[in-house]
């Protein structure tokens, strides 16, 4: 599926490329490290019982703020990754509710040869932003794709339900609310085909059950009671359901049916509640405990060892540009081809 570009896309990779690289290598070196500490106080354990040794005790504690340095490095780079991830999804988003996945779209101009499928003009951004991240973390071999990708699925969610619950009027209307729901069934599918229907799936429960609920038909809405609503729609909270039923438009001037007024001992819950969703309660970053590259007492790769040596040289050569002309060279330390 061929998805529109704009110049805030084309930018992204290139620009978040170093902060990826910088994730996936503090992530390798992290792992590398703990397991140096591990070894380093079983040593100081066997030698403890005969002699005290204060160098390893010392070496131990370089290690331990070593590991402080690169847990530091890995949740910094890991939300600068998703802060500027996020920032472009925060302006493709608000299409997504104004879409209508029923519109003919426009003639493509006569040419012998078949363009590929697009998809809609106001989903394709959104899904962008996650070919992006796929792109990003497969080419750099992060650790935390799965997390970077799970974090802007709940971005969505939420921004996307907040804006429902706090806009309301006319997207509260069964019409609205089918071509919601099928916007929204042409987003997962995309997700799907790029590896993260389950996990989409999961995180876009709230705004699901409330496009459900919206898209049912008004007939059968009017039926259903509270206690069936909060049957069969529990991913929204008591005060979320009163909120969308309270301004729900039945037409033809209809006021809610008193079958929808919840019982006394849940109104503190409705009265109490958020409406929305808080961006707060995101999902914990989580390191990886398996996958790396490195491992102790591993050889190393000659494809690390090309890379290592091309950043020798790099930095050798910036030295050599800071010295004076006769001093450059003197002291250069020869570097395996």
């Amino acid at each position: 599926m061929g998805l529109p570009h704009s110049d805030g896309d084309q930018l992204l990779v290139p620009d978040l490329r170093p902060l990826t690289l910088w994730l996936a290598n503090a992530t390798e070196l992290l792992n590398l490290s703990q397991a140096r500490v591990q070894e380093l106080e079983q040593e100081l354990e066997l030698e403890g019982e005969s002699w005290p040794c204060p160098e390893l005790s010392k070496d131990l504690e370089m290690c331990d703020e070593a590991l402080g340095v690169l847990d530091e490095v890995i949740m910094s780079t890991f939300q600068q990754t998703v802060y500027y991830l996020t920032k472009r999804l925060y302006t493709t988003l608000p299409s997504l509710l104004e879409a209508n996945p029923f519109a003919a779209p426009p003639s493509p101009p006569p040419c012998a040869c078949a363009e590929p499928a697009r998809a809609p003009d106001a989903v394709g951004p959104t899904l962008r932003v996650f070919e992006h991240a796929l792109e990003l973390g497969r080419g750099c071999r992060a650790h935390l794709l799965s997390q970077t990708c799970g974090y802007l699925l709940f971005f969505c969610n939420a921004s996307l339900f907040n804006s429902l619950m706090e806009r309301g009027g006319t997207l509260f209307q069964w019409g609205r609310a089918v071509r919601l729901r099928t916007t929204l069934d042409l987003v997962l599918d995309s997700l799907s085909s790029m590896g993260l229907g389950d996990v989409a799936a999961q995180f876009f429960q709230k705004l699901s059950a409330a496009s459900n609920l919206l898209c049912t038909p008004r007939g059968c809405l009017a039926k259903m009671s509270w206690s069936r609503l909060r049957a069969e729609f529990p991913a929204l909270s008591p005060a979320q359901l009163h909120h969308i039923l309270s301004h729900y438009q039945l037409g033809g001037g209809q006021a809610p049916p008193p079958a929808w007024s919840p019982p006394p001992e849940e109104r503190d819950q409705v009265t109490a509640g958020d409406i929305f969703e808080s961006f707060s309660d995101h999902p914990p970053l989580l390191l990886p405990t398996r996958g790396f590259l490195l491992r102790p007492g591993g050889g190393v790769g000659a494809g690390l060892m090309e890379a290592l040596n091309r950043m020798r040289r790099l930095l050798r050569d910036l030295e050599n540009e800071e010295l004076p002309a006769n001093q450059r060279g003197l002291h250069r330390e020869p570097i395996d081809p």
